[in-house]
């Protein structure tokens, strides 16, 4: 559970940077630098601290020109200083949700108390690291580890806001979750994809740590998590769905699991946001938490993802997360815990639905794949070195080295896999983690089968749906898993009884 929200300061609360680019235009007017100011990324110059740029500019930090700037800064602060519309809002529902509040900034501890004081936010605020309070600034971690021990917390209840990527390399080498305040929607993504979340209305923050506070899973006391995984529900508003959700209730009641994980094409209709709901509904009569990523059916007829997210959300059960829109619709991750301490993780992502790939130049169709970017998202989500499941719909490349002749595998080969279009080096990154205990996926109907490359499990759950596009009479039934707390895992396919 959060517990604090630590937020950087310039850039992220207040918009200083018309100040501090004059700050620098008068500084160097008064005396030239060794390095000319047009020079710099202004993007750095806004994220370090004023010593930091005073190097880069003349090779040392001299007093002189430190005095000079708190003179000039003393001189616009009132003109040129602002705080970012709603930022005192959210500070101030934070604080009545019972959150601390703390500010790690890059400016000197002096300038950072006067413009938080100018602007009405330093009242606001419980702790503050500045520049001149750590051995080491940014982009090290120390004012997160300041943090961490002012509120008594461990890195998994502290959340990070910032705008830079000093930010994010200061919250990620000390395990803390970053959230991208993008006020204006103007930042590149080649900083975007470095953080967990992106919003870009303060307000965002307070339904985006409500929601991150519910993807946890306690691992239970004295046995092991029983996970089951349902694939392909293909509801479609039709007295097919009568049975595949009689499937889903039997082995819920018969085997109690602590946790569901439905892996994509749960709906193929029009009236998908009426199944999604009605399927929301359905759980929270089971009492049993679930989560889910997206298909590439789900959005037959025409529908949106926003839509369908919204006719599910409100389901008391629920464990999911929008993530990075950037990323697509279904891509975060849920921390299994044991006795306040991240042990493990399931991570999520959305395989998408189509595109058109080039390859040796000639254009082609594929089903969707998992992007450049969500390898990054992936690389970032496992900076925690802990041992994790992966779940997503569509399968894999690496499926097509089954041999199904040789008998490589274990279970039912029935189909020839219908892969990702495009290889980005997912597997890979996976690979070189070292820690996944497997990559469990959907969309072929047929075949359940597993197999083991590179010390990584790769298998299909078993279709739960019973909507048929091939031969008939295949039997439905479910994936289930059994993780200990020393991140051992195993799964099995089992059949529904009615199907036997």
């Amino acid at each position: 559970m959060i517990k604090a929200i630590v937020f950087d300061m310039d850039g992220t609360l207040i918009d200083s940077d018309s100040l501090v680019l004059e700050i620098y235009k008068r500084l160097t007017a008064y005396e030239k630098p060794q390095t000319p100011l047009e020079s710099m990324d202004i993007e750095s110059v806004f994220a370090l601290s004023y010593p930091e740029v005073l190097l880069k500019l003349y090779g040392k930090v001299d007093p002189t020109h430190l005095d000079f700037i708190h003179e000039t800064h003393k001189n616009l602060k009132h003109k040129l200083l602002r705080k970012y519309p709603r930022v005192d809002e959210v500070m101030i529902a934070l604080k009545k949700r019972g959150y601390f509040i703390g500010v790690f900034t890059s400016e000197l501890r002096s300038i950072a108390i006067d413009e938080l004081t100018i602007l009405g936010l330093y009242d606001l605020i419980d702790h503050l690291v500045a520049y001149d309070d750590v051995k080491n600034p940014k982009p090290n971690p120390d004012g997160l580890y300041d943090m961490m021990n002012f509120f008594k917390c461990k890195a998994h209840e502290i959340m990070m806001v910032g705008d830079q990527l000093t930010d994010v390399f200061a919250a990620k080498n000390s395990d803390v979750e970053v959230i991208l305040m993008d006020h204006y929607n103007k930042k590149p993504m080649h900083i975007k994809k470095h953080f967990d979340l992106v919003i870009n209305d303060p307000m965002e923050l307070l339904d985006k740590i409500d929601n991150l506070n519910k993807l946890y899973l306690e691992m239970p006391l004295n046995r092991d998590l029983k996970m089951i995984q349902f694939t392909d529900l293909h509801l479609m508003n039709d007295d097919k769905d009568l049975k595949t959700f009689q499937l889903i209730h039997d082995f819920v009641l018969d085997e109690k699991p602590d946790f569901i994980v439905f892996t994509g094409d749960q709906t193929m209709s029009k009236d998908a946001p009426f199944l999604y709901q009605k399927l929301g509904q359905f759980m929270d009569t089971l009492k049993t938490p679930f989560t889910f990523v997206f298909g590439n059916h789900d959005l037959d007829g025409g529908n949106t993802y926003e839509t369908l997210i919204e006719a599910i959300k409100d389901a008391k059960y629920l464990k999911f997360d929008q993530g990075p829109k950037h990323l697509g619709y279904s891509n975060f991750s849920i921390k299994l815990m044991d006795k306040n301490e991240v042990i493990g993780k399931l991570i999520f992502m959305d395989s998408h639905i189509e595109d058109t790939y080039v390859i040796k130049d000639v254009k082609a169709w594929g089903y969707g794949s998992i992007t450049k970017d969500q390898v990054d998202w992936y690389r970032l989500k496992t900076n925690l070195k802990k041992p994790h499941l992966i779940f997503f719909h569509i399968p894999l490349r690496d499926v097509l080295e089954v041999d199904k002749n040789a008998l490589n595998y274990k279970g039912v080969y029935e189909e020839n896999p219908c892969v990702q279009g495009m290889d980005f080096g997912f597997f890979e990154a996976v690979i070189k983690h070292g820690l996944a205990k497997g990559i469990f996926v959907g969309h072929d109907h047929y075949n359940d089968f597993e197999f083991t490359k590179n010390g990584v499990l790769l298998a299909y759950g078993r279709v739960s749906g019973h909507y048929e596009y091939g031969a008939k009479g295949f039997k439905k039934g479910a994936r289930f898993f059994y993780l200990n707390k020393e991140g051992q895992m195993k799964t099995e396919v089992k059949l529904w009884s009615e199907d036997i």
